[in-house]
């Protein structure tokens, strides 16, 4: 009799292990055209996704691996995720790569871990949430990603968030040098004063389509207040920047633009700063470039002048 109890117990309880992996398979399995991703939480940039692909993704403060976390607190090779088919399915595991701050997986330092839909992954201070996103998903997390981080009017970057990445750059000291550029219009007072501030608003926004559209893959422009702007062109000398710089001079020189009947132009002017020539740190750049972009405006405006050596 106790025999066939204790037959009958083990019979249940292996039938509710073989539940519990079959629900905890549903959490691992990637299945159809869903996307894994990490969602930063906290610690960087908020609201940042980054795509987990391949089968050995390493991520870190480096700029050589391939991806890439700004955040001192980050190891420079910190962590490795892999994807894992096995039986026809695929999941995702994460392993620590000896990083000085440890990877956390809900809370919980690890080594190694499967990563389940919903688990939080802590790297020094930056923490992520794994997620496997449809379409759906991944356009919602866009659209937040780009409202905390990006200017509605201009499409360029918020200053916090340019910030983030300049002094990442001179933290991690990933290049030899590389430029700053300050920006701000000319005549937009008077277009305001003349033609009301919807008409200057109008050339703020086409300031910053302008800008995009001028600078080149890689380089970063951001609204830095007002119709002032602010642009790192990184791996870049002041030379090779204000090729690009006077580019933007250019092409918002020659612009016409026109609202209501009437047609109004205006131009921009510009100063450039070279990192570690002209400062060290973030604050000392912008102050070097802005001297310099005061040097254009004094210069008769709608030119490019160099931070003084």
């Amino acid at each position: 009799m106790a025999d066939a109890i204790r037959e009958n117990d083990d019979t249940e309880q292996s039938t509710a292990d073989s539940t519990m992996i079959a629900s905890l398979r549903e959490d691992l399995v990637v299945e159809g055209a869903v996307r894994a991703s990490l969602i930063a939480l906290s610690g960087w940039e908020i609201g940042r996704e980054l795509e987990v692909h391949g089968k050995a993704q390493v991520i870190g403060r480096s700029a050589l691996v391939n991806t890439t976390v700004a955040a001192p607190s980050v190891s420079r090779e910190h962590a490795r995720i892999d994807l894992v088919e096995e039986d026809g399915t695929t999941s995702y595991t994460i392993t620590d790569l000896g990083s000085s701050n440890g990877t956390r997986v809900n809370a919980t330092r690890t080594s190694h871990a499967v990563l389940r839909n919903g688990d939080k992954i802590q790297m020094g201070d930056v923490v992520f949430k794994f997620v496997l996103q449809d379409e759906y998903d991944q356009q919602f997390h866009q659209n937040v990603y780009r409202g905390m981080h990006y200017d509605q009017l201009t499409g360029l970057l918020k200053m916090e968030a340019f910030r983030t990445r300049l002094e990442a750059m001179i933290r991690n000291g990933g290049s030899e040098r590389f430029t700053l550029a300050m920006t701000d219009l000319d005549g937009l007072k008077r277009v305001n004063d003349t033609y009301g501030h919807l008409a200057g608003r109008m050339i703020v926004r086409e300031m910053g389509a302008m800008m995009r559209e001028a600078i080149r893959p890689g380089d970063i422009a951001a609204l830095y207040g007002g119709d002032e702007a602010i642009v790192l062109f990184p791996d870049t000398e002041l030379a090779a920047a204000a090729e690009v710089a006077e580019r933007l001079r250019v092409m918002i020189a020659e612009r016409v633009f026109e609202l209501d009947g009437h047609a109004f132009q205006v131009s921009i002017s510009q100063g450039l700063a070279e990192w570690p020539k002209h400062g060290q740190t973030a604050d000392a750049l912008i102050a070097a470039a802005d001297r310099a972009l005061y040097a254009a405006k004094a210069a008769g405006r709608n030119n490019v002048q160099r931070a003084a050596k």
